[in-house]
């Protein structure tokens, strides 16, 4: 009997401590703005460097993530005429479509660091401070599309319903993102 007195206490002295690191879980705010050149991000963000540096990450990893193509017909085909160019990757050629746009990614609520990369994309990926970019494709079927990480790590184009040159949009993650979604009733 003096065993179970003295479990129950312990369980019970434990919870609250349970309760508050769920309660301290930081809300991560981001950011996001899909821009199809430096000047429509410097004009939305006022960080004309950040923009150019920004756009140059996604330059970068744009050869890595594009959708290969057996010729440029077939590519023409989903992209349009003229969007699709003959591609240098890793030693070997591809068609693949040329990069539209870049979605940039910042951190908000003054959390320090940088975001984590893209998929698939090396150390330029991240800019300074706490934003990081993608390449963004305009393709004549799906519309924007972006790299986003698939089943097995793999890297795969995915749409976004980000608009095009417009003020970023703000989503939130963490615990009040999950929490959020169950307290509706109804």
């Amino acid at each position: 009997m003096k065993r179970s007195r003295k479990t129950a206490l312990v369980l019970m002295g434990s919870a609250p401590l349970l309760l508050v690191a769920c309660a301290q879980q930081p809300e991560v705010q981001t950011s996001e703005g899909l821009f199809t050149t430096v000047e429509a991000c410097a004009a939305e963000t006022m960080n004309p460097g950040m923009c150019r540096q920004a756009f140059d990450a996604a330059q970068a990893q744009a050869d890595e993530v594009a959708p290969r193509y057996a010729s440029r017909e077939d590519c023409e085909a989903e992209f349009g005429e003229g969007q699709c160019a003959t591609r240098q990757h890793a030693g070997g050629s591809f068609v693949g479509p040329l990069m539209a746009g870049f979605v940039l990614s910042q951190m908000m609520g003054g959390r320090g660091g940088a975001l984590a990369p893209a998929p698939g994309a090396g150390p330029a990926a991240a800019a300074p401070g706490n934003a990081r970019a993608t390449p963004a494709f305009l393709s004549n079927q799906s519309g924007w599309l972006r790299p986003q990480a698939g089943p097995g790590g793999a890297t795969a184009l995915a749409r976004t319903g980000l608009q095009p040159d417009r003020a970023p949009t703000v989503s939130r993650g963490g615990f009040g993102r999950s929490g959020a979604g169950r307290s509706a009733g109804g």
